[in-house]
C-alpha cells in the first residue's frame, strides 16, 4: 500500500476561499496578511519540527533507557545521556508551543485573522532557558556522538549504526536531531525581526 503523508497547505492564504481573503486584505491590508503568513508559516513548522523530533526520540532515544524508568541504560556516557536529557526537554518545549499556537490560529477556521499571538508567545520566553545547556555542550557532544556512530567498536556504537541504517527515507537521524534545536532558534531570529513598515 502506498503510504499518504499529509502536509500542511503551503500557505495561510492557501488554507483561504479566495473571497475570504479578498474580504480580509480588503479590510486588514497587506502588512496583516504578510503577518498572518508568518504566524501561519511559524505554527507549521513548529508542528512539523516536533513530529520529526517526537519520532527520533521515540525510536532512538526511548530504547535507551531503562524499562518504565527514565533512568539511562548503564554504560551509556553520562555526558551523552545528558544531553538527550536537554533535548527532550527542548522537544517538549516546542510541543508545548506547537499546541498554543494551533489554539491561538484555530480562530482562521472561523474566517477571522490572528489578532493576539505576541501574549501567547511571551509566555515561552522564559522557558527557553532550556536551551542553554544544549547550545554550551552541542559541539563536544556532536563530537562524542560522531564518534561512537563511526568507530565506537561496541553496543552503544553499533545501536547508533543499527538505528541509522533501519532510519525510514525522509525521517530525521540522530545526527539532524542534534542540529535541529539550534537552527530552530536562529528561525526565530529571523521571523521576529522588525521589518519596516
Amino acid at each position: 500500500p502506498e503510504v499518504r503523508i499529509h502536509e500542511a497547505p503551503s500557505s495561510w492564504k492557501s488554507t483561504l476561499s479566495t473571497e475570504v481573503y479578498r474580504s480580509l486584505s480588503r479590510h486588514y491590508g497587506p502588512a496583516e496578511m504578510e503577518r498572518q503568513e508568518l504566524i501561519y508559516n511559524l505554527s507549521t513548522t513548529e508542528g512539523a519540527f516536533v513530529k520529526a523530533a517526537r519520532r527520533v526520540v521515540r525510536v532512538v532515544l526511548l530504547p535507551l533507557r531503562a524499562r518504565e524508568s527514565r533512568a539511562w541504560l548503564a554504560g551509556l556516557p553520562s555526558e551523552v545521556t545528558r544531553f538527550f536529557d536537554w533535548l527532550e526537554d527542548i522537544v517538549n518545549l516546542h510541543g508545548a508551543i506547537a499546541r498554543a499556537l494551533s489554539a491561538v490560529a484555530a480562530i482562521w477556521q472561523t474566517g477571522s485573522i490572528v489578532q493576539r499571538v505576541a501574549g501567547t508567545l511571551k509566555g515561552f520566553v522564559p522557558r527557553l532557558e532550556v536551551y542553554m545547556p544544549y547550545l554550551a555542550k552541542y559541539e563536544s557532544v556532536r563530537d562524542t556522538m560522531r564518534w561512537h556512530a563511526q568507530q565506537d567498536p561496541g553496543e552503544f556504537g553499533e545501536y547508533l549504526r543499527m538505528k541509522e541504517r533501519e532510519r525510514a527515507e525522509g525521517e530525521w537521524s540522530l545526527d539532524k536531531l542534534f542540529d535541529e534545536p539550534a537552527a530552530r532558534l536562529r528561525g526565530y531570529l529571523e521571523t521576529f525581526q522588525v521589518r519596516p513598515s
